[in-house]
């Protein structure tokens, strides 16, 4: 009662006539969108006079907006009439508009206006008011408590209007009615929509992704740290809900394609009010367009149930998996189960169509799996927004969203977000007690929460009893190179399996990425990905993706899980255009069962990996793969048969910015297919059905010793000019199919391999091919070691898995970069490198006798610390895989092995070479020298770009002194002898 006193006695003093105060929930007044662009001035009249003082009070009339939507008006700027804000779309002038109702308040005083009644009390305080002469004006003495009050009520106003404009619509253009035009690419053709189209949707090509992105920004100059990318991915290409308009043609200037679906609400909420940014900065250049719009199709959440035809093959097949769902370790994620089952005889598999832009043109969407033209619903859906992990199918728009939300957490109350709502007519309402002293933290409805909103509002009421069901099974296409995701079942999809994954991984990360920061000051997205999605987890803190169900207890307590859904329930409620009309007491009860459902679903029914370690590791578990790959390919293999079997080898090789490379050419004539990448997003581009159809099918053995050999000295020229010590392993995988060789071609290649392994003798040689391997057992060093079989038709993981297990074992290279390709140098020194180590893992290094071979002084290996770390060193002249107290299982059949080891602090290690091959007359006799190095402490002190994660150890690798000694005993007779094999290969040709 006296604050009221207060407010009338202010009104009765300034001269501020009373009004009702405004009720942010009343139906606006409509503002009408015409196609020209127009204003209504003000018109401000004289108001009646309070107990004699005069007064102005504004007449507002409700402007006439008329917005351009053009292509050309893009970059126009739209300016409010009332307070003059400009804003760079339409759609963010009218949200302004309809969420302030702007009234301006004039000082009776002076020409002075404000939009806060508020303000212009302050503003009158400064007036001097001279009443004297007039007997009829009471002047109030306004006591310093009525003062106090009077500023705390000012406080307020200015409080809740800076609340308002921080979160006011931003209107990013992902959160308009329609498809951006920012991702009109991927919806004005065809081609996206046949999503073998688009590259994998695994988490390796997301963070190879993110990585370009990242990389991008440095190479610009801009500072982008974890939150501007996380924003940025969201606001860029991210949009939910797009669903395919039935019967609808597309033609020219009209996309079949809106955000339709009931996820969309969600998202514009998000975006809008609660995760704010923008794109601005995004460095698009960096992406080519496939990789562009498979982000999108990555990260944004939807549905595609209309019928494709071959319900019949996958809906039985998803039916029989569903019963056999069983707990799973991650080394038997080759095996069939329903979290991600391959069905491979589904379709004749598609080869993705190489990315020839002009059929991009294309507008014959009827054609394609995406939509059939038959209307009805799937008995199997397919589940669009999805990332394949190990450990797990994920939604990765709510994994990033989550993490986008934990950088920049914050908590709302819900009477502020409801006064930001655009309330439908017949819609608006009073407040309840939950409405208004219920809080939302962005966090919580950016994952969870705002899935289980869904099921609170789509689902729950028009269910019998109203009952909700969260979870929901499916399986992939593929799980090596996954697009397609059938989901088991067509109904009660607000919260399926995936979602419910990438919903708990991104409130875990969300929960936890503020302290993470604090321990790594650098962290980026992609090292946040890579450390969460391993067996390490994050900074030694034990979190991972595969504790995810241990973890949901406490990062979701039951009561908190409720609490934030009924409020971001209350907040999406007047969203949604629902079926039914909800009272906020329903919501209540309705979001209680939907956190019910899920509290009992996760831990019971989620079928996860488990983090349970196997008592017995193999030894490419603790190596962490760096490589230098060639890929000489029979280009006769069909492409949609072989293309599993050589991408699995891939994906278990770390390609990366500063890890392994890969180069794909023909095994006919060496013709470049992949062109040397340490992206595996441009290997999926580069290499598809189309560009393997280019290139003339054959093997020929000649030409590819030949082209591996340019290209190693190639190699090795370049590592001269960087003065590069090595630190990646060499390796030719040739992979050829039922082709032999001849007798001619038999003599040239053996004389030609000798040559190579002197000339080169870090490089090796590997064959995964068909038919019988064993003929091509004398063109490789260990015959027992190099050569696969490849059968068609057998476990992808059975059959490449030891192919790539073989390239991650053979020893980095640690050389002598002086030598160059032509085994010659005049000076002598020092050149070193740095090198990185992984948690846990172990890298292991092959020093050849061809750079010590002969006797020197001062001749050293030498390893460096870096930033204080610990480390165990070992070394071996005769073992290749030296490790201390080593539990894990490799290849070697001996039960001793000469190694020693030494622990270094901070200190540096060297192994002294200068008559390391005392008594032995030739470099082939001299054995060479194996190195091991692992971390004995834990950091998050790596901070340089070449740090896959913060949690590397750094280090110094030098060679001091190093000779170059070729194996080849005259350089002259070696060419005659190669001469005479290609003489007497052309001859029994």
């Amino acid at each position: 009662m006296e604050d009221e006193e207060l407010e009338f006695q202010d009104n009765f003093k300034f001269g501020i006539k009373q009004e009702p105060e405004l009720d942010l929930n009343a139906d606006e007044p409509p503002v009408e969108l015409n196609d020209t662009w127009d204003q209504t001035e003000m018109r401000a009249g004289p108001s009646e006079p309070v107990n004699g003082v005069a007064g102005s009070q504004p007449q507002v009339s409700v402007p006439q907006f008329k917005i351009i939507y053009l292509a050309e008006e893009e970059n126009r700027v739209h300016k409010c009439v009332h307070c003059h804000k400009e804003f760079a779309q339409p759609v963010e002038l009218e949200s302004h508009l309809q969420l302030f109702n702007e009234t301006v308040f004039q000082c009776p005083h002076c020409p002075e206006k404000f939009q806060q009644r508020c303000l212009l009390k302050l503003h009158i305080e400064k007036h001097v008011f001279l009443t004297a002469n007039d007997p009829s004006i009471t002047i109030i003495q306004r006591t310093s408590g009525m003062q106090m009050a009077h500023f705390k009520a000012a406080a307020a106003c200015l409080g809740l209007a800076y609340i308002l404009t921080l979160l006011q619509v931003q209107a990013q253009e992902n959160a308009m009615l329609q498809i951006p035009p920012s991702l009109v690419e991927c919806y004005n053709t065809s081609y996206f929509m046949n999503r073998d189209n688009r590259l994998p949707a695994n988490i390796d090509t997301l963070i190879s992704l993110i990585e370009k992105v990242e990389n991008s920004y440095v190479a610009n100059g801009i500072q982008a740290d974890i939150r501007t990318v996380a924003v940025a991915l969201l606001h860029r290409f991210r949009q939910d809900g797009i669903k395919r308009a039935p019967g609808i043609s597309a033609i020219d200037g009209v996309i079949p394609y809106s955000p339709t679906g009931f996820q969309f609400p969600k998202f514009r909420l998000l975006l809008s009010r609660l995760i704010p940014g923008n794109a601005n900065t995004f460095p698009n250049s960096s992406l080519t367009r496939v990789e562009r719009c498979s982000l999108h199709f990555m990260l944004s959440s939807t549905f595609d149930t209309s019928v494709r035809g071959d319900e019949n093959t996958v809906c039985n097949q998803l039916s029989q998996y569903r019963s056999q769902r069983l707990p799973r370790s991650v080394k038997e994620e080759a095996n069939n189960f329903i979290g991600d089952v391959e069905l491979l005889d589904v379709k004749s598999k598609r080869g993705r169509s190489g990315s020839n832009y002009v059929q991009f043109g294309e507008l014959d969407y009827d054609s394609d799996w995406a939509y059939a033209g038959t209307e009805g619903t799937s008995q199997c859906p397919v589940e669009d927004g999805l990332i394949r992990t190990p450990w797990g199918t994920v939604a990765g728009g709510t994994v990033i969203a989550g993490i986008a939300a934990g950088v920049q957490q914050q908590t709302v109350q819900v009477n502020t977000l409801l006064a930001m709502a655009s309330q439908r007519a017949g819609r608006a309402r009073g407040r309840s007690q939950a409405q208004t002293t219920l809080s939302i933290d962005n966090r919580w409805a950016a994952t969870l929460s705002g899935d289980l909103a869904e099921v609170t509002l789509v689902q729950v009421p028009v269910t019998s009893n109203n009952a909700a069901s969260v979870g929901a099974t499916g399986g992939w296409n593929d799980t090596v190179l996954p697009h397609w995701y059938f989901l088991s079942q067509r109904t009660n999809l607000e919260d399926t399996d995936a979602e419910i994954r990438g919903g708990l991984d991104g409130l875990i990360l969300a929960k936890n990425i503020a302290t993470w920061r604090t321990q790594a000051s650098t962290l980026k997205l992609s090292q946040l990905l890579r450390m969460y999605y391993s067996t390490n987890g994050v900074l030694s803190s034990g979190i991972n993706a595969c504790s995810r169900q241990s973890q949901f207890t406490n990062v979701a307590p039951s009561t908190e899980l409720h609490n934030q859904t009924t409020a971001f329930a209350m907040i999406l409620d007047p969203e949604m255009q629902l079926r039914v009309t909800l009272a906020p007491a329903a919501i209540q009860q309705f979001a209680y069962t939907a956190t019910n459902s899920l509290v009992t679903y996760v831990p019971q029914s989620l079928n996860d990996v488990s983090c349970t370690a196997s008592t017995s590791l193999d030894l490419t578990d603790e190596i962490t793969p760096m490589t230098n790959l060639y890929v000489f390919l029979d280009t006769s293999w069909q492409y949609s048969s072989i293309v599993d079997y050589v991408a699995y080898v891939i994906q278990q090789l770390n390609i990366h910015p500063y890890a392994s490379t890969v180069t794909m050419l023909s095994a006919y004539d060496g013709s470049v297919i992949v062109n040397t990448t340490n992206y595996i997003t441009d290997f999926y581009q580069k290499w598809n059905v189309t560009t393997q159809a280019q290139f003339t099918q054959g093997f020929n053995l000649p030409a590819i010793l030949r082209t591996v050999q340019n290209l190693t000295q190639t190699l090795m020229n370049g590592e001269e000019t960087n003065s590069t010590v090595g630190g990646r392993s060499l390796v030719a995988l040739i992979i050829p199919n039922q082709s032999t060789v001849n007798d001619g071609d038999s003599s040239y290649a053996t004389t030609e391999i000798q040559y190579i392994q002197e000339q080169i003798p870090d490089l090796r040689f590997i064959y995964y091919g068909g038919g019988s391997i064993q003929r091509f057992a004398s063109f490789v060093r260990d015959s027992t070691k190099d050569l696969f079989s490849l059968t068609l038709g057998s476990t992808v993981a059975t059959s490449a898995g030891p192919v790539a297990k073989r390239i991650i074992q053979i020893p980095r290279r640690i050389i002598n970069p002086r030598c160059g390709s032509d085994w010659i140098t005049s000076t002598w020194g020092t050149d070193q490198q740095a090198q990185y180590l992984s948690p846990n893992k172990v890298n292991f290094y092959r020093v050849s006798a061809n750079y010590f071979f002969g006797s020197g002084t001062g001749r050293y290996v030498t390893i460096q610390s870096q930033n204080g770390g610990s480390f165990t060193i070992c070394s071996s002249r005769s073992y290749q895989w030296p490790q201390q107290n080593s539990t894990t299982s490799s290849t070697t059949t001996s039960t001793t092995t000469d190694q020693t080891c030494v622990q270094i602090s901070g200190n540096s290690y060297s192994y002294d070479l200068s008559n390391a091959c005392n008594g032995y007359y030739t470099i082939t006799q001299c054995p060479d020298l194996f190195l091991s190095i692992q971390a004995t402490t834990n950091t998050t002190s790596c901070t340089q770009d070449e740090c896959q994660t913060p949690d590397q150890w750094r280090y110094i690798l030098s060679v001091v002194n190093m000779g170059c000694y070729s194996g080849v005993s005259g350089l002259a007779a070696s060419l005659f002898t190669i001469l005479l094999a290609l003489f007497l290969q052309q001859t029994f040709q």
